[in-house]
């Protein structure tokens, strides 16, 4: 994995690299696709974020 980002959903660290360079979603969505998480798939960059989520101690 690699700490160039993290999933805004759950804070695990995204895949960068091919699949997530300027391939888009499909040709209906112009979305680019910023980073691949374990858990979520392909995230626009609006779902990358630099730091990982926190939760609060329950």
């Amino acid at each position: 994995m690699s700490d160039d980002g993290y999933c805004r959903l759950c804070g695990e660290a995204v895949r960068l690299g091919a699949i997530a360079s300027e391939q888009r979603a499909c040709c209906l969505n112009a979305t680019t696709i910023a980073g691949v998480c374990p858990t979520h798939g392909p995230l626009g960059p609006h779902h990358v974020v630099d730091e990982p989520i926190t939760t609060p101690d329950e």
